[in-house]
């Protein structure tokens, strides 16, 4: 027998090859880049269920322990240089990528002990079993978050009417200080539309609030951008910024950035696109590329508590 099996030794190569393409070239700048980063965090796990198990069974005629060995320190090693170099090529380097490459070498490795070198029925049934319950775990944050995606573009032109869990999802707390989180709850209190609204408790100390993924969404063909937001406390300042998908990371002249006083009780902020449209200086908003809006207090602003409901697009 080959001291290397040639076959999986040109498969292996070949593996390598489309994880480097994955793991070192930039994507650039994406409407949805939540989902695209969870969706390739996920991918970490079969990408090395692939990886490891086409190296163990490269390396398998040394000797089945000494392949489970050899297969396992280049499988840690892969990983650890993976997340090193990713900075250097204008990725992000993340312990949750180590962690899930981790699972999916583990999965591949004990696969290869009880599937190949183990022949009890027990054993493999539940190798199975946990395969396919930790596979699911890694994979249902991602599936619901394609799904929030998928909800965003169905009840367009509302932008959050907050009857689903998932549009949690899409309206994101911001903002983090002395150790306290901006908090975005649903609620069925102060409800305008439907039975829900979206509970925002802010911070001090940090530009609190939260933001709408849009994903490049096409607001072209309607009038004007409504909110009813409801205040139970002292009136605030409420800051609004709204960006496009043309210039990634806008500066503040590039973009539309709006202040309301928010009153006791109900209120309702209805801006006219055309005026978000000509809010940057020296071009104009793109209003078919609507990338994130974002509601936002000061960062020296005391923490208030507000319901949002009934976010739309007026035609």
């Amino acid at each position: 027998m080959a001291l290397v099996k040639k076959r999986y030794s040109i498969l292996l190569v070949l593996a390598l090859c489309l994880f480097a393409l994955l793991a070192f070239v930039p994507f650039g700048s994406s409407a949805n880049p939540v989902a695209i980063r969870m969706t390739m965090d996920a991918g970490h796990a079969f990408a090395f269920i692939l990886l490891s198990g086409l190296l163990y069974l490269a390396v398998e005629p040394r000797g089945k322990w000494k392949a489970v060995m050899i297969t396992t320190i280049i499988s840690i090693l892969l990983i650890a240089v993976v997340e090193w170099v990713q900075p250097y090529v204008g990725r992000t380097a993340s312990l949750a990528d180590m962690q899930i490459g981790l699972l999916g070498a583990l999965i591949a490795i004990s696969g290869m002990i009880v599937w190949r070198n183990l022949r009890h029925w027990q054993l493999r049934v539940a190798h199975g079993v946990l395969t396919v319950m930790v596979l699911s775990w890694v994979v249902l944050p991602v599936w619901n978050e394609w799904r929030a995606l998928w909800l965003r573009e169905q009840q367009f032109p509302v932008l959050g009417d907050f009857e689903h869990p998932l549009e949690q999802r899409l309206w994101k707390a911001t903002g983090v200080a002395h150790g306290q989180r901006t908090q975005g709850l649903l609620s069925d209190k102060h409800v305008v539309s439907g039975r829900g609204s979206l509970k925002v408790e802010t911070v001090k100390g940090s530009w609190s609030g939260v933001r709408y993924a849009a994903g490049d969404q096409n607001w072209q063909g309607y009038q004007a951008l409504s909110i009813s937001l409801y205040n139970p406390g002292e009136g605030f300042n409420m800051n609004i910024r709204i960006d496009d998908g043309v210039i990634h990371s806008a500066r503040y002249s590039e973009r539309y950035n709006g202040r309301f006083q928010i009153r006791n009780g109900q209120n309702t902020l209805l801006i006219p696109l055309a005026k978000i449209a000509a809010a940057p200086k020296k071009r104009s908003l793109d209003l078919g590329r609507i990338r994130k809006m974002t509601l936002f207090l000061n960062k020296k602003a005391q923490p208030q508590q507000f319901y949002l409901d009934n976010v739309h697009l007026v035609p």
